[in-house]
C-alpha cells in the first residue's frame, strides 16, 4: 500500500524507516542468539556487551535517511515506481518484492537508475546519521560510531572528498557539515596506529565486531525485504563430529595438541588428516575457544577435494569457498537452493560458516584492512579455530608473512594447528611452538615406493613416458603450464594409439572445467577405478602442475616429475601408488631446463637485473640429494621425506631483503589500515595490495572471461558471472597478448555496474579449450579447440 506523505521512507520500493530499523534489529537479535560465542568472546577481549552494543547501532544506523534533502529525493524516486506500477496495470494493494525486482530490471534494460534522486541528491545518510546522533546528543561510543559511519563502506580514503564535501549548502563552501566526523576517525586512528601490535589488534577487533555484525544484519533485512523468506540464510554452529570406536594414530594425535595454543602435527599424506583436524575443531569449541573452523591451504586448487571430506563427515554444512563452491554447487539453476548456495559462498569469503576452506592468501590479505570485507574477515577469524594444511616452507616470502598471521592469531587467541606430512623440526622455533612437533606413527604398507632422478636426459624421459604409453596409465607432475603442454604435445604427437585418454589439468580453466576434468580423472585413476582394475584394466595419463599436488584423489605406479624440493615431491609422490591394493610405484624425477639452462620456476625468483631465474636454495639442495641418492631406483619411505625435509630447512628460513621489505610492509598495513580502508588497488584473489604488498611472490593476476559478459547490475553479480565464465591468468600474459592489437584472442571491453555507477574494463576470448583451457597464452601454435582433441 502506498504510504502517506508523512511517513519516513527507507528505500524508494516503500519500505519505511521504522520497518526497516525493526529488521534490522530482529537480525542482529538473530546473530546474536545464534552465535553465542561472539558475545563471550567479546566480553573477554573488550569487556563489552556485544548484544547491547549492537542493539544501539541497528536502532541508529539509518537516522540520517531522515534529512529532509535524502527524503525527498527518496519520495521522488518512490513515485517513479508508482507510475511504473500503475502502467503495468499492478494494484495498489498488492505490493511484492518481486514487482520492485521487476521494476529494477526494467530500468536496467531502458538504460535508466531505478532511483536517480538519490543518486543526485548527493548525500549519504549515514554520514547524515552521525549527525542526527550528534545533535540529538545521543552518547555512542567509539566502535559504534564508525561501525554506523561504515555499514555501507565508505570509511575509507577513497571516499573522503564524500564525507568533505556531502551536505554543503553552497558551492563555495570548502567543507560540509560532515566533515568534522572524517576529522575525528582520521585523528583516532593515528592515534591507535602508533600503539604496539598488540594494542593495534585488539582495538580492530573490538571495531569490526560491531562494524561487521551490523553490516550483517542490515544486509540480511535488506535482502529479505528485497526477495523475501526465501533470502534467509540459517547461522547454524559447528556441526557434531561423527565418531568411530577406535582412532587413527594422527586423530589421536591431533587431540593430543588440543589444548596447546599452537601445534604442530606432522602426519603421512593418506592418514586421515582431514578427520583429525575436524576431531582438533570440536575440542576447540567444546572448551569455549572458538565456534567455527577455518582450514587455510596453500592454494585454492586445493581446497575442493579436502571440502568435499569435511562434508563426508559433517554433511551439508558451509565449506564454500572459491573453486570448492563450484564444485559442489555448480550444476545448481536459479532458485531457492540456488540463492542459497550463493549466500553461503558470499559467507564463506567472510569466514561466516561452520567450516570454511580457504586459502593462506585469503586469510593473510585480510590483515591488510585494504577492503571493507577484509573487516569482516579479520572478524570471523577471530572467532575461529585454524588448521593450517601444508605451508610452503621452501618459500622465505610466504614464510615471513606466515609469521606476522600466526602472531596476530596469537594476539586475538584463536587455537592453531599445522599439519603437514613432512613439516621440518625447525618449523617449531619458527612458528613459536611451545609443544614438540606431535608425530603420526602409521603402519608400514605392503606397497612400496622407489625413486630415481634421471636429470635432464632426454632418452630417459622419452623412455618413461613411452612406458605410460605401454602401460596405458600414468602421472606426469610440470612445474610450470608450458612445460605441461610439452608433455601434452609430445603424447599427440607419439601415440600410435589415439584412444589413451591424456587428460591435462591446470589452473587457466574455468572452475566449471576444473570440475570436469578433477571427475574425469577421479573416473579414470580414482580408488574406485583401481578396485575394479582387474574387470576393466586402469586406463588414463593425467598430466597435472601445483594444482594436482593435493586436490585429486587418484594414484598411478608410474610417475614422472619435474624436480622440486622435497616438501613438495612428498606430496606427489603421495599420488604414487596410492592405494594399499595397488602394485609397487616407481617416480622419475627429471631437472627442468629451458634455452639450455636449469628452469627452477615457481621454485626460484626472477632476477630482473640479471634477467635469469635463480633457483631457491631448497630446490638446489633437493637435486643434489637426489643426484647423490637416487642416480639409481631406491625405496623410499614416509621417513626419508621427513629426513630429507629436516636436511633441507636445519633452521628458520632466511629472509632475503625483498622478504624482509615486505613482511615490514605488512605490518604497516595492519597498523594504517585498522580503521579506515585506504585509496588502495588490490587484486584480492592473488593477494596483491597495489606495490606495497603480495602474500606470495607471484606476479598480478587479471580475469578472461570465456564469453563476453553483459552488463551488470553489481559487483554480486559480476563475481557470479566470474564464477562461472572467468579465468585468472598472469596480467603480462594478457598485455604480451593484447599487444598483437587486430591478431589478439583476446578483446578488451567496458561493461557497466549500475549500482555503482562505475565502468570497468574487461577482458574476454573465444579461443577457450575444453580440453586444454587458455593454452594459447603459453604456445604459439595453439589450436582452438576440436583439433585439440587426442581422437580427432
Amino acid at each position: 500500500m502506498s504510504p502517506s506523505k508523512q511517513i519516513t521512507l527507507a528505500k524508494p520500493s516503500g519500505i519505511s524507516l521504522a520497518e526497516h530499523t525493526l529488521h534490522v534489529k530482529q537480525e542482529a537479535a538473530y546473530i546474536i542468539e545464534k552465535l553465542p560465542f561472539l558475545s563471550s568472546k567479546y566480553q573477554h577481549l573488550c569487556g563489552g556487551d556485544l548484544g547491547h552494543d549492537l542493539r544501539l547501532a541497528s536502532k541508529y544506523h539509518d537516522w540520517g535517511k531522515c534529512f529532509e534533502k535524502w527524503q525527498t529525493a527518496c519520495k521522488k524516486d518512490y513515485q517513479i515506481y508508482l507510475d511504473w506500477r500503475k502502467g503495468e496495470g499492478l494494484l495498489a494493494s498488492d505490493f511484492t518484492a518481486e514487482h520492485y525486482r521487476m521494476f529494477e530490471a526494467s530500468m536496467r534494460k531502458a538504460g535508466k537508475k531505478a532511483g536517480p534522486n538519490i543518486f543526485h541528491a548527493c548525500l549519504r545518510h549515514e554520514l547524515a546519521s552521525l549527525d542526527y546522533i550528534n545533535e540529538a546528543q545521543i552518547a555512542l561510543s567509539e566502535s559504534i560510531r564508525s561501525a554506523i559511519a561504515a555499514h555501507h563502506g565508505k570509511l575509507s580514503f577513497r571516499h573522503k572528498t564524500r564525507w568533505r564535501k556531502d551536505g554543503m549548502s553552497s558551492d563555495i563552501d570548502s567543507r560540509g557539515p560532515f566533515a568534522r566526523y572524517w576529522d575525528e576517525f582520521e585523528a583516532l586512528s593515528d592515534e591507535v596506529s602508533d600503539e604496539s601490535l598488540t594494542y593495534v589488534v585488539k582495538k580492530r577487533y573490538e571495531f569490526a565486531a560491531i562494524r561487521t555484525l551490523l553490516q550483517l544484519a542490515d544486509t540480511r533485512a535488506s535482502r529479505k525485504e528485497g526477495e523475501g523468506e526465501d533470502a534467509h540464510y540459517e547461522l547454524t554452529p559447528f556441526p557434531k563430529v561423527k565418531r568411530f570406536p577406535t582412532l587413527r594414530p594422527v586423530q589421536q594425535a591431533a587431540l593430543d595438541l588440543a589444548e596447546e595454543p599452537l601445534g604442530i602435527l606432522r602426519a603421512p599424506t593418506g592418514s586421515g588428516k582431514t578427520y583429525a583436524a575436524l576431531l582438533w575443531a570440536e575440542e576447540q569449541m567444546e572448551k569455549g575457544r572458538s565456534d567455527r573452523l577455518v582450514i587455510a591451504m596453500p592454494t585454492r586448487f586445493t581446497s575442493n577435494a579436502l571440502s568435499i571430506g569435511a562434508a563426508e563427515q559433517l554433511g551439508k554444512t558451509g565449506l564454500y569457498h572459491s573453486s570448492a563452491w563450484y564444485n559442489r554447487y555448480g550444476d545448481l539453476k536459479k532458485g531457492s537452493a540456488y540463492k542459497e548456495a550463493m549466500e553461503a559462498h558470499r559467507m564463506a569469503r567472510f569466514l561466516a560458516t561452520p567450516v570454511t576452506v580457504c586459502t593462506i592468501d585469503h586469510l593473510l590479505i585480510a590483515l591488510t584492512g585494504t577492503r571493507e570485507a577484509h573487516h569482516s574477515t579479520f572478524y570471523f577469524l577471530a572467532n575461529s579455530a585454524v588448521v593450517f594444511d601444508e605451508a610452503d616452507f621452501y618459500d622465505p616470502f610466504v614464510q615471513a608473512n606466515m609469521v606476522v598471521l600466526l602472531e596476530v592469531l596469537k594476539i586475538l587467541e584463536v587455537p592453531v594447528l599445522i599439519m603437514s606430512a613432512t613439516v621440518p623440526d625447525s618449523a617449531r622455533r619458527y612458528y613459536q611452538a611451545t609443544a614438540p612437533i606431535a608425530v603420526a606413527e602409521t603402519e608400514p604398507r605392503s606397497t612400496r615406493k622407489k625413486l630415481h632422478f634421471i636429470g635432464s636426459s632426454v632418452l630417459q624421459i622419452e623412455a618413461v613416458l613411452k612406458e605410460m604409453i605401454r602401460r596405458e596409465q600414468g602421472i606426469i607432475y610440470a612445474n610450470t603450464i608450458a612445460r605441461a603442454l610439452e608433455y601434452y604435445r609430445w603424447f599427440e604427437d607419439n601415440m600410435e594409439r589415439k584412444d589413451i585418454p591424456v587428460v591435462i589439468y591446470h589452473s587457466r580453466f574455468t572452475e566449471e572445467g576444473k570440475k570436469n576434468i578433477e571427475e574425469n580423472l577421479i573416473d579414470k585413476l580414482g580408488k574406485e577405478a583401481w578396485e575394479n582394475n582387474k574387470k576393466e584394466q586402469v586406463r588414463g595419463i593425467a598430466i597435472m602442475t601445483q594444482i594436482g599436488e593435493m586436490s585429486i584423489n587418484i594414484s598411478t605406479t608410474l610417475m614422472l616429475t619435474d624436480l622440486c624440493p622435497w616438501d613438495r615431491l612428498a606430496q606427489r609422490v603421495g599420488r604414487l601408488a596410492r592405494f594399499d591394493f595397488q602394485e609397487n610405484g616407481i617416480c622419475y624425477v627429471v631437472t627442468p631446463y629451458k634455452d639450455g639452462k636449469v628452469y627452477p620456476a615457481p621454485y626460484g625468483a626472477y632476477s630482473r637485473k640479471d634477467k635469469k631465474w635463480v633457483p631457491f636454495e631448497s630446490f638446489r639442495d633437493s637435486e643434489k640429494q637426489l643426484q647423490h641418492s637416487f642416480s639409481t631406483p631406491r625405496t623410499v619411505t614416509p621417513k626419508d621425506f621427513v629426513d630429507f625435509v629436516n636436511g633441507l630447512y636445519p633452521d628458520a628460513p632466511e629472509l632475503d631483503s625483498d622478504s624482509s621489505a615486505n613482511q615490514r610492509r605488512y605490518r604497516q598495513l595492519i597498523r594504517a589500515n585498522w580503521l579506515i580502508t585506504p585509496d588502495t588497488r588490490v587484486e584480492e584473489d592473488e593477494g596483491h595490495v597495489g606495490a606495497d604488498w603480495s602474500s606470495r611472490r607471484i606476479p598480478p593476476q587479471q580475469t578472461v572471461f570465456i564469453t563476453a559478459p553483459h552488463n551488470l547490475s553489481g559487483y554480486p553479480e559480476l563475481q557470479n558471472f566470474e564464477l562461472k565464465y572467468g579465468v585468472r591468468v598472469p596480467k603480462y600474459l594478457l598485455d604480451k597478448e593484447l599487444r598483437k592489437k587486430e591478431n589478439s584472442r583476446i578483446r578488451q571491453e567496458k561493461i557497466r555496474l549500475e549500482k555503482h555507477e562505475e565502468d570497468l574494463e574487461v577482458y574476454y576470448t573465444s579461443d577457450y579449450s575444453e580440453e586444454l583451457g587458455l593454452a594459447f597464452l603459453y604456445e604459439e601454435n595453439f589450436r582452438p579447440d576440436a583439433s585439440n582433441q587426442i581422437d580427432s
